[in-house]
């Protein structure tokens, strides 16, 4: 079984920041973790695989994708709509084709089995439209998010690769 991933925000966040944190992580069955005065030593600690939501300006603007302590991706995005929905457990499948691998964020593979396991499961669908970079999130025909991906790097943003 695949370790839950842990996703939490930068200090002291905006109340945009934590309503978005809230829903992504209960849209991608993600354990939302307040962070309050832990420092990232005691996060990188506890959890193996860590998300932490940045912002700018007081809309969350980034999210850092950490394994092991190392940064394995970064995404640069601007948020539209945050809708507070009750959800249930079912697993989540990208349609379209993300410039990342969905299976990192915890998401059903892009496979033939995969996509024969979506159709058995009715799973949460996030739709990714690639021009404008625009990703839908919704459960059950309504709207929980909207995100605009700007940019994704990988790796610790030393060695850039945008997508």
């Amino acid at each position: 079984m695949q370790e839950r991933i842990v996703l939490t925000t930068s200090r002291d966040p905006s109340q945009r920041t934590r309503s978005f944190a809230k829903v992504i992580s209960r849209y991608m069955n993600w354990y939302y973790l307040q962070r309050g005065k832990l420092s990232l030593e005691d996060l990188f600690g506890e959890h193996k695989k860590l998300i932490i939501i940045r912002e700018i300006k007081g809309n969350p603007a980034f999210m850092d994708l950490y394994e092991g302590g190392r940064r394995r991706m970064t995404i640069r995005m601007n948020v539209g709509v945050i809708r507070k929905e009750k959800m249930d457990d079912s697993p989540v499948y990208f349609a379209g084709n993300p410039p990342f691998d969905p299976v990192i964020l915890g998401a059903l593979p892009k496979i033939p089995a995969g996509e024969r396991l979506a159709m058995k499961l009715r799973p949460r669908k996030v739709v990714y439209v690639r021009k404008g970079g625009l990703m839908d999130f919704r459960y059950d025909g309504v709207r929980v998010l909207t995100v605009r991906l700007l940019s994704v790097y990988e790796g610790d943003n030393r060695g850039r690769r945008r997508a």
